[in-house]
């Protein structure tokens, strides 16, 4: 049986974690969904002129990961490292927001690097100018990036900037676009609704058995754990390649997705 939407106003502000395995082919280094991308666009845009926000989040995918773990496994230097997954992921993220505009969004881009200063699963973001985009009626993106430590470069994840975001920006909703239904059972079907303390014990057993859940589950959970706040209602973890799946779960309408709640 679908999972059913909670109650979500008009005008409220919903962040979006768009996963690297719907945005791109994760087969192929470089790869964008173009065809998916548009559709989530267009249904993010019917949406919006129902009355809801958004802020975007988008994973790195078959851009920033590769590319990340070449650099991870050599002694390159640690600019040239910098230098090149950043304007990988900003290369990425300009395809987005190109296709986010064609829709009828205003997106404006953010890399991370520039405005946030991590420390372990928090991002510590300078929120207030993302804020500043939703009050003049744009769409704030962000992405999966990387930053400069004394050791050298890590890795910020789009999970984590997600829930921070939706934190600092009071939104109701996260909802994580995934290429699956949602978190799975043991029996292979969809989980409709569980609380965060129950998703981390069954993602963490369904890790173990080697069932087929949503990809870096896991760390989702955590980043959730490490950074929720109680303005936070739903989260959700949706099928991105499912046509319309995403504007009806906006509406309100029975979808199959997963519901975590705080």
């Amino acid at each position: 049986m679908p999972a059913r939407q909670g109650s979500r106003g008009r005008g409220r502000v919903h962040v979006v974690k768009i996963g690297g395995s719907v945005a791109t082919n994760k087969e192929r280094p470089f790869s964008l969904r173009i065809r998916v991308l548009r559709s989530i666009m267009e249904q993010l845009a019917a949406a919006e002129g129902q009355g809801a926000r958004f802020a975007l989040v988008i994973g790195g995918g078959s851009f920033g990961h590769p590319v990340a773990s070449i650099y991870r496994a050599t002694q390159a230097p640690v600019a040239e490292a910098y230098s090149t997954i950043t304007s990988v992921m900003l290369e990425l993220a300009l395809a987005v927001a190109e296709l986010a505009r064609e829709a009828g969004l205003r997106p404006v881009i953010h890399p991370p690097h520039s405005f946030c200063r991590p420390s372990g699963f928090k991002p510590n973001c300078s929120w207030s100018i993302v804020a500043r985009d939703l009050e003049a009626g744009a769409t704030p993106l962000v992405y999966g990036d990387v930053y400069l430590t004394p050791q050298g470069w890590e890795i910020v994840s789009g999970d984590e900037l997600s829930v921070e975001m939706a934190c600092r920006l009071r939104a109701r909703s996260l909802i994580y676009v995934t290429d699956v239904d949602g978190i799975l059972g043991p029996d292979g079907r969809v989980i409709e609704r569980l609380s965060l303390g129950d998703a981390a014990t069954e993602v963490a057993q369904l890790g173990t058995r080697g069932a087929d859940v949503t990809g870096g589950a896991l760390r989702k959970i955590w980043a959730l754990r490490e950074n929720m706040c109680p303005d936070i209602n739903e989260i959700w973890v949706v099928n991105g390649l499912a046509e319309g799946r995403l504007l009806r779960l906006l509406r309100g309408e029975p979808v199959v997705a997963t519901l975590i709640t705080p």
